[in-house]
């Protein structure tokens, strides 16, 4: 049975899935706030006698993909970035504020980094909060030095006041994941599947897929930090040819969804 497709409304954007060469799937965006496909053409006027338009040269279609998804996507980012999520052991900095008792304190993480230098140095804190005497890593804990111990998390001062505030800044090992926006490496370009809804003048729904061979994501891209709305904005521009020689930029696929 025929599709009509004469009256219909994209009332929503489900999904967005990326592919890579391989067939392997880069990333999803199912938070997407809005979108849109830009289509654009140049048209270059003929002209003849007394500058009479007599027909025009119509050349070099482009398409450009723009979303934002409600959510940081790390396979997106990393699309934007050409480069690949990695999983394992990082360095990450922390700042910890210990309270001296007894010419002792205790770092809440254990510090990692050459031997007798994880931590480097300490400093002393102000009433105000600020800092003030700064205190250097050595063998042993004298004035203006300390000790610490990684395995015991533990640092001994000399002569300084029970109830001193000391702040520490030291990098710690965390299980996390990791994405490089490395100098040498570029936006990726991969095969889009953009997934709506959408529904006729009768209220009838259907589904829709946009599909877009080749993708070349765009590696300009700003990233929102902090603030109550968070966006993730990903642009991509649809590339012809390829392995299998296509034209398309893209084809639309509407559907019943029963």
């Amino acid at each position: 049975m025929a599709v009509d497709v004469s009256k219909l409304i994209i009332t929503e954007v489900a999904q967005i899935t990326a592919f890579n060469n391989a067939g392997e799937l880069e990333f999803i965006m199912d938070e997407v706030q809005n979108g849109t496909i830009q289509n654009t053409q140049e048209k270059a006027d003929i002209t003849g006698k007394g500058g009479r338009k007599i027909a025009s040269l119509k050349k070099n279609k482009t398409v450009t993909v723009s979303a934002t998804n409600g959510v940081l996507v790390g396979g997106a980012l990393a699309a934007q970035t050409g480069t690949e999520v990695e999983q394992g052991k990082f360095n990450v900095r922390i700042t910890d504020v210990m309270t001296v008792k007894n010419n002792t304190c205790k770092t809440s993480k254990t510090a990692v980094g050459t031997t007798g230098a994880e931590i480097g140095a300490i400093y002393v804190k102000n009433a105000n909060g600020s800092l003030g005497t700064k205190i250097e890593q050595d063998t042993d804990a004298a004035e203006g030095t300390f000790k610490y111990d990684p395995a015991t998390q533990e640092i001994t001062v000399s002569g300084i006041a029970d109830g001193t505030e000391l702040v520490a800044f030291y990098d710690v090992e965390v299980e996390s994941a990791k994405i490089s926006n490395d100098s040498d490496k570029y936006s990726k370009v991969l095969k889009l599947y953009i997934d709506v809804v959408l529904q006729d003048s009768c209220d009838v729904e259907y589904a829709g897929q946009v599909i877009i061979q080749r993708a070349d994501v765009s590696g300009e891209f700003e990233l929102s930090l902090g603030g109550e709305n968070f966006a993730h904005a990903f642009t991509a521009e649809s590339l012809a040819g390829g392995c299998t020689g296509s034209t398309n930029l893209w084809d639309l696929i509407v559907y019943g969804v029963n």
